[in-house]
């Protein structure tokens, strides 16, 4: 199953089994891209999942906790009393919290396995400036090139500010504007200079190289790394 619908609790027959079998064919699908090095869509999504089912099971709780309920027991020594639920849970409830708890683990494994992926394609990466680094650097590009060939993608960054809820977020964009293969001699600050004088609308871009030593999935695993490690230099350089 290639996709897990956000209601996948909820929504249609709920009963055990039947939910066991829809989320470890969505979990098996998952862990065969990772285990062909593809992190996109498929950590992120399952990301959203686990926090989905982590939210219901909380919501569940915060249920629970508002049913009425009556007094049971007066300790009048302790100055205490008891109280039991009023409300018994009904078969749908218990059928609900028995998918959610089963849910949990499964989930929490497979994002174990995303995480090790990640961190070693991250681990992997080299980052480094080209030329000298200019003051303003929410744009410019990325030069990405991975082992064995010589082939450079080269893409075209733009890193935007926004603030939410009163916290401040960055997001960047990547496009690939060219895809070249360096000549004998050819360096990478030669690349940046044709660049200039192709773009002239950047007379003079912050520019990146981005190097990795194992040919990884570009779309679905080197460019989601590479967002994050080009926002982090940037950052730290400010």
């Amino acid at each position: 199953m290639e996709k897990l619908d956000k209601d996948w609790i909820t929504n249609g027959l709920i009963d055990f089994e039947y939910k066991k079998y829809v989320l470890l064919a969505y979990l098996k699908h998952v862990q065969n891209n990772f285990d062909q090095a593809r992190l996109y869509p498929f950590l992120s999504d399952l990301i959203a999942h686990y926090q989905d089912v982590q939210s219901f099971k909380s919501r569940k709780t915060l249920l629970k906790s508002g049913f009425p309920k009556e007094i049971t027991k007066i300790d009048l020594e302790q100055i205490k009393l008891s109280y039991e639920a009023m409300t018994q849970e009904s078969e749908l409830m218990e059928a609900l919290e028995e998918i959610v708890e089963y849910a949990i683990p499964e989930m929490k494994s497979t994002l174990g396995l995303g995480k090790e992926l990640y961190d070693t394609v991250e681990s992997d990466l080299q980052i480094e400036p080209v030329g000298i680094v200019p003051l303003y650097k929410d744009e410019g590009y990325v030069m990405l090139e991975m082992a064995p060939g010589k082939k450079t993608d080269i893409y075209q960054y733009k890193i935007s500010k926004f603030v939410l809820s009163g916290e401040g977020f960055r997001s960047i964009y990547l496009r690939l504007i060219k895809s070249i293969r360096r000549g004998l001699g050819e360096t990478f600050e030669g690349i940046k200079l044709g660049l200039i004088k192709s773009y002239q609308n950047m007379p003079n871009p912050a520019t990146f190289l981005l190097q990795a030593h194992k040919p990884y999935p570009v779309k679905e695993t080197v460019v989601p790394v590479a967002k994050r490690l080009v926002l982090q230099t940037v950052s730290q350089m400010e």
